[in-house]
């Protein structure tokens, strides 16, 4: 194919036109109509070096890019496929299949005929047969795709930033959802003692992956008991399953509406998880989650769930002030406000309980954290150390448990070093 019809064909492209707009596709049109800009080669050689070692990429980085870019994607096509609907014979479909084997044939171009210098030839050479440092698994992009194949990725990962992350936030400012680039690698193996809690968790979730009715959930408790792990744990368990988590802060909670619109239509399950919920009485965000989870006028998605964490069984601060009058007029109001503030945690259709742990308990998670993270000492030392690591420290948790065997581990790898 010859340079002015490939660029005809980049122009061409029409489901898929957000293509036209990437930064490398650009550079790639400077070299097409420009063949013997060095500087536009050399750049598109770093951007494409910079992101196969970002992503782990191998092979033909030029080759491997496109169809990545291709994959992610959020277009009218794509997002029909994410949400599993039935496009075949329409003309949509047809001019998706005609910008796929565009894009096929964009990706099959020869990087080592752009040009004739002999340093950037080594360069693409290199480029196009990539070794990089650190070296990971993943989708082979390098090969060309036909449009059930594009199609059945969608269905199963999503398209757009849902297809590569699992965890988000939201950005007020552009009103987005922002991709996690490290989430928490947490998993429920790493979570010892709770299981009756994990398990009841679990249950719920798997109901709403699986279609049916679930509850929103509230996890109270301790500090440092593994609640917001918990929950952080389930989008690591299940992406595959199609879950997704949005993290708010309590202070976008008066958002919610715009965060629905967002995820209302997307083909994946979403769970909105606010850590640490808990309101002083003059403040007033719960009384939008309160309406959004009673079923006001803006009704809560199929494919959402709402998850929080709270340290307050009943969320809203409490005073004895709620609970006492001095007549019988005061004492309607009194009800009256005592009711209005249980009212958000009794929307939770399940709370699930993290008790502190026993002395038997904190020592079985100490154990287990020692023997995941490779601490080797004699039991007993380990139990008095553990004790005493608790008593200076805030107490008896999971977290307290994990910060000791830190702190061990780097103590008993210095005791050996210093023999």
């Amino acid at each position: 194919m010859d340079l002015n019809t490939l660029l005809d064909r980049i122009d061409s492209l029409t489901v898929y036109s957000n293509i036209k707009r990437d930064k490398i596709i650009d550079i790639l049109k400077t070299i097409l109509s420009k063949p013997k800009d060095l500087s536009a080669v050399a750049q598109l050689s770093a951007r494409l070096m910079e992101m196969a070692e970002k992503s782990g990429f191998s092979g033909n980085l030029f080759k491997s890019y496109i169809h990545h870019l291709m994959l992610r994607d959020e277009n009218t096509f794509t997002l029909f496929c994410e949400n599993n609907e039935n496009v075949k014979d329409t003309s949509l479909y047809s001019i998706a299949k005609s910008d796929i084997e565009t894009i096929n044939a964009i990706a099959d171009i020869d990087l080592t005929e752009l040009s004739s210098d002999g340093h950037m030839s080594a360069v693409l050479n290199e480029i196009s047969e990539y070794r990089p440092v650190n070296k990971r698994n993943g989708a082979d992009f390098c090969k060309d795709y036909t449009i059930e194949e594009v199609a059945a990725f969608h269905n199963r990962y999503g398209c757009g930033d849902i297809s590569v992350y699992r965890s988000f936030r939201y950005n007020e400012k552009k009103n987005m959802l922002t991709g996690v680039d490290y989430p928490d690698p947490i998993t429920f193996k790493n979570l010892i003692e709770y299981e009756a809690q994990t398990k009841q968790l679990i249950d719920n979730t798997l109901s709403f992956l699986n279609g049916y009715k679930a509850n929103n959930v509230l996890l109270v408790g301790a500090r440092g008991t593994g609640k917001s792990s918990s929950v952080k744990a389930l989008v690591n368990e299940f992406f595959d399953d199609g879950l997704r988590i949005v993290e708010i802060t309590k202070e976008q909670i008066a958002k919610l509406p715009d965060i629905l619109k967002l995820i209302r239509h997307r083909g994946r399950k979403f769970i909105i998880f606010i850590d640490d919920l808990s309101f002083d009485e003059n403040e007033i965000q719960y009384k939008y989650m309160k309406s959004l989870l009673e079923g006001g006028s803006e009704g809560q998605p199929d494919n959402v769930l709402f998850y929080a964490t709270s340290n307050r069984r009943h969320i809203i601060q409490e005073k004895w002030t709620d609970r006492s009058s001095g007549s019988t007029e005061a004492e309607i109001h009194t009800q009256d406000t005592l009711n209005e503030k249980l009212s958000l945690s009794d929307r939770f259709g399940i709370t699930i309980s993290y008790p502190k742990p026993t002395p038997k308990e904190y020592i079985e998670i100490v154990k287990g954290i020692a023997n995941e993270q490779g601490l080797v000492m004699d039991e007993e030392q380990l139990k008095a150390a553990a004790m005493t690591w608790e008593l200076k420290q805030k107490g008896m948790s999971g977290r307290t448990a994990r910060q000791f065997v830190n702190n061990m581990l780097w103590q008993t790898s210095h005791e050996k070093g210093a023999e």
